[in-house]
């Protein structure tokens, strides 16, 4: 969910429940959702699946993936404030959150967690508890930007241009830090998918780069509006945030987006 699912429980950055939220889960879509349904793709998702979509945030994920499934297959989309998810014919959509919820045991091909797990203290629990619900044979995907990764300006307008970019990034990561998110869980992922007895598992790391305006920097720009008390409280002031925004409109800025992992595991199946 995208991870964009919050109310005020610790653990999420975000709120869809705000005027800028609808915005926010648009760029993530345009960010994330050519990878995600890529690596879903390769897996062999089709026809009678059944796939839970956690943190489904916009529901773009959601609806490509019913398509996929139909006309037998059936696609759970379960977030926090799920507002933005179109309803379907095969599709079920549960609000909550997915640390209270429990799916039933084995009968998941496919569970897709997408800027979810890094954002929740309990990431390793959930993630033990998303696996007893696939299928053997079954499909866990979990993707989470490595935040830990900075070198992301390619190109920037000016010196002050990059200080206003760093330190809106650290005073961001800071707060997500302290609702207990970590920025470098990506990273560990794949052990901890192996420890919980996943097969077959694979890390795939991607990013790509975008001018002002468009995907990642625009992403900031509805970051810096959603949290904007808290980059304030940070030290950032007022000014320095509508400068911030200026900038990244700016088409001579050039800037990475965060390492995206997607780590891939099965759960083993009979012989």
């Amino acid at each position: 969910m995208s991870a964009t699912t919050t109310g005020a429980q610790a653990g999420y950055m975000f709120d869809n429940a705000t005027d800028e939220a609808a915005n926010q889960l648009h760029h993530l879509a345009e960010i994330l959702d050519a990878g995600t349904r890529r690596t879903l793709f390769e897996l062999g998702v089709g026809p009678g699946w059944k796939v839970t979509d956690i943190g489904a945030g916009a529901g773009t994920l959601t609806t490509w993936l019913a398509d996929q499934v139909a006309p037998d297959g059936h696609v759970t989309a379960v977030d926090l404030d799920p507002r933005y998810i179109p309803e379907g014919p095969n599709v079920t959509v549960r609000a909550g959150d997915i640390r209270e919820m429990e799916l039933p045991a084995g009968s998941q091909q496919a569970i897709v967690a997408r800027l979810v797990l890094m954002h929740l203290p309990e990431r390793e629990q959930v993630l033990a508890d998303l696996t007893r619900a696939l299928a053997p044979g079954g499909a866990m995907v979990v993707a989470d930007w490595d935040c830990t990764w900075r070198d992301m300006i390619r190109r920037s307008p000016s010196p002050r241009a990059t200080e206003l970019i760093e330190r809106f990034q650290d005073a961001l990561l800071a707060y997500g830090e302290s609702r207990g998110a970590e920025m470098g869980w990506a990273q560990r992922a794949p052990e901890v998918m192996l420890r919980l007895g996943l097969v077959d598992v694979d890390s795939r790391i991607e990013s790509r780069s975008w001018r002002g305006g468009t995907g990642i920097c625009r992403l900031h720009h509805s970051n810096s509006i959603q949290r904007e008390a808290e980059l304030v409280a940070a030290g950032m002031s007022l000014d320095d945030l509508a400068e911030l925004r200026e900038v990244l409109m700016d088409p001579q800025l050039m800037l990475s987006g965060y390492l995206m992992h997607t780590t891939i595991g099965r759960r083993l199946a009979p012989a």
